[in-house]
């Protein structure tokens, strides 16, 4: 197999390239071949997301989104409970 070496990547290019690495979960290499048999007919383009299609809805979160979500969740998991006394096991009650 041949390798290459690109230069002179325009800023937004390298931006989207990696964006759709995090997305796919690939390495940046995957995404440039890919890319590259896309744009010579090699392989066909994947479909637009149908209208009301629930999967365009997912995506994933980054390292930082991922990390406030875990922080945020730890931060409410340590409140202390505030349920009312008839809801608390008997054990928790006072007196009981």
């Amino acid at each position: 197999m041949a390798d290459f070496l690109l230069r002179d990547i325009d800023e937004r290019v390298a931006e989207r390239i990696k964006e759709m690495a995090r997305q796919k979960g690939w390495p940046l290499n995957d995404v440039i071949l890919h890319l590259i048999k896309q744009a010579l007919g090699i392989i066909e383009p994947e479909p637009a997301p149908e209208p009301g299609d629930i999967a365009r809805l997912t995506g994933s979160w980054n390292d930082d989104e991922s990390r406030a979500f875990a922080e945020a969740m730890a931060a409410l998991n340590s409140l202390p409970d505030d349920a009312p006394a008839y809801m608390k096991p008997e054990k928790d009650k006072p007196g009981g």
